[in-house]
């Protein structure tokens, strides 16, 4: 499975990570989330038949935490 590592600017804290970890679970095809606030990244294993790159990003934007360019 693809594994995609973003970056989030806005992530600070521990709430960060659990609001996003919970967010992207409910998506179909997320195998696994793991943020790590002091970096600001967000690291996804996924299903590419169920779910990709755009909408993962699409997601993260619409909670709050938009990947950095």
């Amino acid at each position: 499975m693809p594994a995609l590592t973003l970056v989030a600017p806005d992530i600070s804290c521990d709430h960060c990570k659990h609001t996003i970890e919970t967010e992207l679970a409910t998506l179909a095809g997320i195998e696994q989330v793991q943020v790590d606030p002091p970096v600001k990244t967000v690291r996804v294993i996924y299903d590419d038949t169920l779910v990709g790159e755009p909408a993962i990003r699409a997601r993260l934007d619409e909670i709050g935490y938009p990947v950095g360019a």
